[in-house]
This record gives structure tokens, sequence and C-alpha cells, in this order.
């Protein structure tokens, strides 16, 4: 998946003569500055997705160990740079609440069901971004 540039930042841009632009695999598809049908929607799905794929990991750790996994993820988030730091702040804030104050571990079978539900949800997700954004792969 790309990197999501929002449409604000695309206005922003087109007050400088520049236009945003999607790749996906070989073909560029350059972005208006307004609002896409849909991407709002798409985007607080995508990130509930994080939550949901990271609080469902931090599950499987002994609750000794979440704090610093938590730790990790807000790095690994915001080293991604496919995320605003306000978003990194509440995807790791949100799976900590999802996590909460569980303190056993999910089986590793229940934990494959959920993964297998998280690969279907973000096989979707790209599916709809590529509708949104105008990709053809």
């Amino acid at each position: 998946m790309t990197r999501y540039i929002p449409a604000t930042l695309r206005l922003v841009l087109s007050k400088f003569d520049m236009t945003a632009l999607c790749h996906f695999g070989d073909d560029e598809v350059k972005l208006p500055a307004t609002e896409l049908p849909g991407e709002v929607d798409w985007r607080a799905d995508f990130l509930r997705w994080h939550v949901s794929d990271i609080s469902s990991r931090a599950l499987l750790l002994p609750p000794h160990m979440r704090d610093s996994f938590f730790i990790d993820e807000d790095e690994r988030l915001t080293e991604t740079r496919e995320f605003a730091p306000i978003e990194v702040d509440i995807v790791v804030k949100f799976a900590r609440k999802a996590a909460g104050d569980f303190d056993g571990e999910v089986s590793r079978s229940l934990w494959g069901d959920v993964h297998a539900e998280l690969r279907r949800v973000k096989g979707e997700l790209a599916r709809r971004h590529r509708a949104i954004f105008g990709g053809t792969e």
C-alpha cells in the first residue's frame, strides 16, 4: 500500500502548484486536492485495523511484557512514516485500551482465528484503497 496523503495536505500542495501522487505497482495516479468519496471512512477503518492487530498481538504476551510491547509498537508505527503522530498516539492508546486489564494470555489457536480475520480485513482495506485512490491492481 502506498503512503497515505490526506486531502488537507493535497490541498496545501495544490497551493504550491504541486500534485500528490499515489503509486500502485507501476501505475502512478494523480490525486485531487479534494477529499475522495469513502476516503475518511477507509482511513478510520485502516486505523481500527491497526488497533485490532496490535491489541491481539499484545494479548499473546504475558501481562508483564505488554508495556514494552506497546512502546515498541509506538516506535515501529512512527518509523514507518505511514501515520501522522496523532494517529500513532490514537492507535497505541486504543490498542492498550482494547487489551485492557486482561491478566491472561490468549490461546494460540484462538489467535489463529483472529489473525485469519485480520488478514481478510487487511485485504478488503487494500481493495478499498485501490478503489478510492484509483489503482488498477
